[in-house]
């Protein structure tokens, strides 16, 4: 290692720290249990983005034989060597978290996670219900007799893998896959008395499996997660072919190649040694982790109603003395300068700035920096509507942001 090495810290082993600040908050006993599982899925959801990003761009580098240290000394290689070490460690950390400190506490509070054996006749006949009206009818198995043209699997979405016995002492055992795309009921609310009880939409399917594969012997059901290289390169040379390279490179992330692999412990190796040649990954790649795969999903658990004293209090915008929302924002910006401090005053102005200016017939055009949108943004909103009323609407779009 050179002594210019020596003072810098490799940037991805860097983050990694950060990220375990972060993670720190979900074992904080002074945060409020629900702010907890935030924190906690908050630490997966950013492992996904690393993985998808930060990895994929290690590993294609390695691909593509380019060597170089970074400026710690680090080679790639050394790099991804270290990166699964400390993610290991990580990810052990986070299951501790959750199932040793945060599920108990949850349950105490009313919100509980019940498996297949812990189910009463009554959650049974509704999990039946729910697989028959909405499991069986969306998700479909797929065989799989050659791993080379298996259909897409997308990234950071559930997957079962389903392993059955083959049909001789040379072919022991078949598996199939059941995706589930893009489908989002991941927790299945469960009749209660008081509280809140759920089970995973991967136990209810292990539940009831065989209604996928009549007559069939069933060997193991093993739910499963992949992460994908999003670290694709666009050409910043041809401006006007910006976007559609954008739309193309959205595309591709879809099959890129995979950069980790979440797996239920409880898997068995030949359901193990299957998924590693169908998605192409190496030991390294792969997480056996102790229970549900993909942590990010729990932040949907942390906004079941009815549980806000777990919560931090919700924050309002105080609005702000010098806008009156009786009279027009123009005349208040003719009158006087405004000054709006976020998040601590309301963004409510600049949402009626806009609106107003999309249906004001003095306004010819709007020119602004959009840096990213929420889904059904009100600002776009106004500016399709600006746009649609005969007004020159130029907006810049940072469309590679991460």
């Amino acid at each position: 290692m050179s002594d210019t090495a020596a003072l810098f810290t490799n940037r991805e082993l860097s983050w990694l720290e950060f990220n375990q600040r972060v993670l720190d908050e979900a074992c904080d006993p002074s945060v409020p249990l629900l702010e907890q599982l935030r924190f906690l899925a908050i630490t997966a959801a950013n492992l996904d983005e690393f993985f998808m990003v930060r990895v994929g761009s290690l590993l294609t580098a390695i691909r593509a034989g380019e060597m170089a240290n970074d400026p710690s000394g680090m080679s790639p290689l050394e790099q991804i060597n270290a990166i699964s070490i400390r993610t290991q460690k990580m990810v052990a950390d986070q299951y501790h978290i959750y199932l040793d400190q945060l599920e108990p506490k949850l349950a105490e509070a009313g919100i509980r996670r019940r498996r297949i054996n812990e189910l009463n006749d009554r959650q049974i006949d509704f999990v039946d219900t729910v697989f028959q009206e909405q499991i069986q009818a969306i998700l479909t198995p797929i065989a799989v007799h050659d791993p080379s043209r298996f259909p897409l699997l997308f990234g950071r979405t559930v997957n079962v893998v389903v392993q059955l016995k083959g049909k001789s002492e040379a072919d022991p055992w078949r598996f199939a896959v059941i995706p589930f795309g893009r489908y989002d009921l991941r927790y299945i609310t469960l009749p209660s008395v008081g509280g809140y009880e759920f089970i995973l939409t991967e136990d209810a399917i292990a539940l009831m499996v065989q209604r996928f594969f009549p007559g069939e012997e069933i060997l193991a059901t093993v739910p499963f997660r992949v992460t994908r290289n999003a670290d694709l390169t666009v050409s910043d040379e041809d401006g006007a072919d910006l976007l559609a390279e954008m739309e193309d490179v959205l595309d591709d992330r879809k099959d890129s190649f995979c950069t980790r692999l979440e797996i239920t412990q409880n898997v068995t190796r030949p359901i193990l040694e299957f998924l590693k040649t169908l998605l192409r990954v190496g030991e390294r790649d792969v997480f056996l982790v102790p229970g549900p795969v993909g942590l990010s999903e729990l932040m949907q658990l942390s906004q079941v109603s009815g549980f806000d004293q777990h919560l931090y209090p919700s924050w309002t915008a105080c609005l702000s003395p010098k806008i009156d929302p009786a009279e027009s924002i123009f005349d208040t910006m003719k009158s006087q300068d405004v000054l709006l401090h976020h998040p601590y005053e309301s963004f409510e102005p600049v949402l009626r700035l806009l609106s107003e200016a999309a249906d004001d017939r003095d306004v010819v055009a709007i020119k602004q920096t959009l840096y990213r949108t929420s889904r059904n943004s009100p600002i776009v909103k106004s500016l399709v509507r600006a746009a649609e009323n005969g007004k020159n609407v130029t907006v810049i779009v940072e469309l590679k942001a991460r």
